[in-house]
């Protein structure tokens, strides 16, 4: 449903605040349109309708975080009141409109009020508000997407990557998600970039020119917005996947000008997608971003959607097998989500790189076929691709988890993102389960991106407790690695505060001529490995204050002994370890409603929670030592798991 024109912020704003009951709407919406303050379930919603003297007419939703106005509504001369006083509730009506009639309604304990105009219907249904409460709201006809309908755009069957007909697996299974009537509805998702084509025909009607700060017109961009907003069903060129959000331009330039565009309008803004960053090369880039951006970041998850957070997508990088996203400072900042490629065969695409920051894969080029989307000069390409493409499609599954639950914050779309992932190539060597009982593999992160088992966790997801941390401050090391020695050198840190593990941040400082001769890699108390650096070709020198980040523990205990080791593999250059300090991030193990509830979500206990104990109970993970003596893993543990499982939360 495609958006109308602008309307007048502050005559929304107005209405939404209840200080009016009519106001002066865009002349685009008709001559004597009107904004109006429309008592709903919900309560009051502005609407723009086209004439309130009619009997009925058509309606624009407006929202005071939006800009453009949704289409597709019907507002009726009928009011509905729930009553058990039917007698009384027409008296109350006569005295107030002498032409109001009443009726009963088809459902028991509703009374339908006819009146001349949607204007009487309006004054009365406020009148009554007042007096009966949210016992009152108006008859008002709502949009429908017919469920299981797929886009009439004309090359959405070229978009496999939506909708793979020659191998069903290898998908984002859009039409699914679409069946559940999610298509991105109310959500903005920004592209930070060079700007796109704001006028391209398969764009423009969704463009949110208050949340852009606009120019530019990149066709890396515009193909990039194709993916996830391309406006579907209007029999033009490509559909996006979340094809009925919002899109919008933000403009990066130096670091000061990348970090205003991270952080603009993020009270609009819910999403924004990052195709881009350092080059692909292999080279360890620790001095790459500013501290601006790493400021804004942090304040893109922690101040965006009014403290939800706003979802930062990144591409994870293009580099194949000579390098690795945990290079990339973007992809190794905590509150970016790293995405990696997969291609139409189901397979690891040819460029995808590998790292213990990947969250998820979507679906992109680098097997057979490439992606069909938007590009500059209101045209379209069959050949964009890369972790560019899949970022954006990324993008799109979260538009429709945050059309499905408004309220998920940023750590809540990460936890949905793990949740629902699919194992994508289950003959991958490198898949291995994490001491939670989670799938996991440096190359595709925890899986690929499936929308429709997205957006159906969303529905019903219980967001996750407030987040905690605990670190375990700067641990001098200062010691010579060994040259051309596997071995290298070996360090302990404990972490004692049982938190269920989100992440994890390790702060290095390492001093080499050659970082391409470093092996880094952190073992979490239940010995998941998560490996930060491989011997490669790279000179770059210094690992110098480099967060680098893990997810690979994620649903672990943080509680005990962490081990990193640092070795210099390639003969021919001294190197030293200087520090290093680690920082886990989760939830307080506390925060579970009882010993069953040992995988989020937490206070839900389902089939996670028994996936999660029969891993930690093979692991000796202390989580699953539920029971006496301490220390041991037996059958008094199993029999107290299930007690109190069957209890169930309070």
């Amino acid at each position: 449903m495609p958006a109308m024109p602008v309307v007048r912020a502050a005559a929304a704003i107005m209405i939404l605040a209840g200080s009016a009951a009519f106001a002066v709407a865009d002349p685009a919406m008709g001559p004597n349109a009107v904004t109006i303050a429309a008592p709903t379930r919900v309560g009051a919603q502005a609407f723009i309708v086209a004439d309130p003297a009619a009997a009925q007419c058509p309606a624009w939703r407006v929202e005071a975080r939006r800009v453009n106005a949704e289409a597709g509504y019907t507002i009726t001369s009928r009011v509905i009141v729930r009553t058990d006083d039917p007698a009384s509730l027409a008296l109350a009506v006569r005295t107030r409109q002498a032409t109001a009639t009443t009726r009963p309604a088809a459902v028991r304990g509703f009374t339908i009020i006819e009146t001349p105009s949607v204007a009487d219907a309006v004054t009365l249904a406020n009148e009554l508000r007042g007096v009966l409460g949210d016992r009152v709201e108006l008859d008002i006809e709502r949009p429908r997407d017919l469920r299981g309908t797929l886009p009439n755009d004309p090359l959405f069957p070229n978009q496999w990557h939506l909708l793979n007909t020659s191998n069903p697996i290898a998908d984002v299974n859009a039409e699914a998600a679409w069946a559940l009537g999610y298509t991105g509805q109310g959500v903005i998702v920004g592209v930070t970039e060079g700007g796109f084509q704001i006028t391209h025909p398969d764009l423009a009607p969704h463009y949110n020119a208050e949340a852009s700060q606009g120019g530019g017109n990149s066709s890396h961009a515009t193909s990039c917005a194709g993916v996830f907003g391309a406006v579907g069903n209007n029999s033009l060129g490509v559909t996006g996947l979340a094809y009925n959000c919002e899109v919008s331009s933000q403009l990066y330039g130096s670091g000061t000008q990348t970090a205003a565009a991270m952080v603009f309008r993020n009270d609009l803004n819910d999403i924004k997608n990052d195709s881009w960053g350092p080059s692909d090369n292999g080279r360890f880039w620790d001095d790459y971003i500013s501290s601006a951006e790493v400021q804004a970041l942090q304040d893109c998850a922690e101040l965006g959607r009014g403290g939800l957070g706003t979802i930062t997508c990144w591409a994870a990088g293009n580099g194949g097998t000579n390098d690795r996203c945990d290079y990339d400072p973007y992809v190794s900042n905590r509150y970016v989500m790293g995405i990696g490629a997969i291609g139409d065969l189901d397979h690891e695409s040819s460029f995808n790189e590998t790292g213990s920051s990947m969250l998820v894969v979507a679906h992109t080029s680098g097997n057979v076929r490439g992606i069909t989307t938007t590009t500059s000069g209101s045209s379209y390409t069959s050949s964009f691709g890369g972790t560019s493409s899949a970022s954006p499609l990324g993008c799109g599954a979260v538009a429709l988890a945050l059309e499905a639950n408004p309220l998920l914050t940023w750590r809540d779309v990460q936890a949905l993102l793990i949740e629902s992932a699919r194992m994508c190539d289950p003959t991958d060597a490198d898949w291995t389960t994490n001491a939670a009982g989670y799938e996991i593999n440096q190359k595709f992160g925890f899986g690929a991106i499936e929308a429709a088992d997205l957006v159906t966790a969303a529905v019903s997801w219980t967001n996750l407790a407030p987040e905690v941390s605990a670190a375990t401050g700067t641990i001098a090391v200062n010691a010579a690695l060994p040259d051309n020695n596997p071995t290298g050198v070996t360090r302990t840190a404990d972490i004692p505060d049982d938190i269920r593990v989100e992440s994890v941040i390790v702060h290095m400082n390492i001093t080499t001529p050659n970082c391409g001769d470093l092996r880094v890699v952190l073992t979490s108390p239940a010995g998941t490995e998560s490996v930060f650096m491989t011997p490669h070709s790279d000179s770059s020198d210094d690992v110098t204050d480099f967060d680098f980040k893990s997810l690979r523990s994620w649903g672990e205990n943080a509680a005990g002994t962490w081990t990193l080791t640092v070795s210099d593999e390639l003969a021919g250059n001294a190197a030293a370890w200087t520090d290093f300090a680690i920082t886990v991030y989760g939830t307080a193990i506390s925060a579970s409603c009882n010993a069953a509830d040992v995988a989020p979500p937490f206070g839900v206990l389902d089939l996670a929670d028994v996936q999660a104990f029969i891993g930690a109970f093979i692991a000796h993970d202390p989580i699953a030592d539920i029971a006496g003596p301490d220390g041991v893993w037996d059958l008094a543990d199993v029999q107290a798991f299930v007690a109190a499982f069957t209890a169930g939360c309070p």
